[in-house]
């Protein structure tokens, strides 16, 4: 009963606001005027009052206005106002395509045009939003099209920068290499071997260094000429090359001098491969190419040494060094480690 004289009581608020503007009391009018007095459209309600004239009244035209607004598209179909609603979130899809990569903008592009479709078969069969889907759909063809040439400058873009990153990652792995030997050179070894020091001393894992020089480089490269010896070197490179593991680092620390960095290697471990890298490289008998006059063995004096708590990079590699000097004082082609009696000296012996 409540409802009942509720409802009257809107009516003759309605009516009397009607009167109030000028208004016939015509269906159309009382429908829209009795929304305006429940007052659950705020919306309405402003334009109500922005159409208001200085006299007071409100023109029908733009009550028809209103009316048409307000209450005929309110009352579109909840498949019209779906379809809508499916059509807006594919355009935000296809903005956030274009923010990002634009890899589902191809996805989203075609789903627009079946929407497109489906608007304007329902924009035929409701007059009343025809013009509304006209616009929408003119700027939806607007829309497909731009993101159709972005997904071609995209992916000609993408190209080029895969392009440009493996040459870029290219350029960076040459300058860690040696060109020489293609073994890592001797900053990356300074790098690497800071690295692995610091994880050693987190993860309590050993750390073995072990620092290799070929014997009598300078007398070799003075008899048969550069080009032979750099033959040398490359050839050694390959045999330690050939004996590491992945994790291992291999570099060209200088001159006729190599170093491998052994992580979770101990000292025992260390020397063994050592001594199969040595045992390697003397086996091979070098012969000139052109001649095929022998060229003698090629023999390596190599030291060993073990990370130790208060080591940094340096003093572990001066050890190692040391040990290494000590192979070659002690006659060449050999290993020595740091667990032997090892007194430090320079380095003036002879290569």
């Amino acid at each position: 009963m409540a409802d009942v004289e509720n409802s009257h009581k809107i009516a003759e608020q309605a009516l009397a606001a009607l009167k109030a503007v000028k208004l016939a009391a015509i269906p159309k009018n009382i429908e829209l005027w009795f929304l305006v007095a429940e007052g659950r459209s705020p919306a309405l309600v402003r334009d109500v009052q922005r159409l208001v004239q200085p006299d007071g009244s409100i023109l029908q035209s733009d009550a028809d206005a209103l009316y048409d607004a307000h209450i005929v598209r309110q009352g579109l179909s909840r498949d019209v106002i779906d379809l809508i609603q499916r059509f807006e979130d594919e355009m935000i899809k296809i903005s956030e395509a274009v923010e990002t990569s634009g890899a589902n903008a191809s996805g989203a592009s075609e789903k627009l045009r079946f929407l497109s479709a489906e608007l304007k078969r329902s924009a035929a069969d409701n007059p009343a939003i025809s013009a509304l889907m006209d616009g929408v759909l003119s700027v939806a063809k607007s829309v497909r099209e731009a993101n159709e040439r972005l997904e071609q400058q995209l992916s000609k873009s993408s190209n080029e920068v895969e392009t440009l990153r493996r040459n870029i990652e290219n350029i960076q792995q040459e300058a860690m290499l040696d060109p020489l030997t293609g073994v890592k050179n001797r900053k990356t070894f300074d790098l690497e071997m800071g690295r692995l020091v610091r994880d050693s001393k987190e993860t309590g894992e050993p750390l073995a260094l072990i620092m290799a020089d070929v014997d009598h480089f300078k007398k070799f490269n003075d008899k048969w000429g550069h080009q032979t010896g750099d033959h040398v070197l490359r050839l050694v490179a390959d045999v330690m090359n050939a004996n590491i593991k992945g994790q291992d680092v291999l570099a060209r620390y200088g001159g006729e001098e190599f170093g491998i960095i052994l992580p979770g290697t101990s000292l025992a471990n260390a020397v063994m491969l050592a001594n199969r890298i040595r045992a390697a490289v003397e086996s091979r008998r070098l012969k000139k190419r052109r001649t095929d006059e022998d060229l003698g063995l090629i023999t390596l004096s190599m030291g060993a040494a073990l990370l130790r708590w208060d080591d940094t990079s340096e003093t572990l590699i001066e050890r190692a060094d040391t040990c290494l000097y000590a192979a070659k004082r002690a006659g060449r082609n050999r290993v020595i480690d740091e667990s032997e009696d090892v007194a430090p000296t320079g380095e003036s012996t002879a290569a």
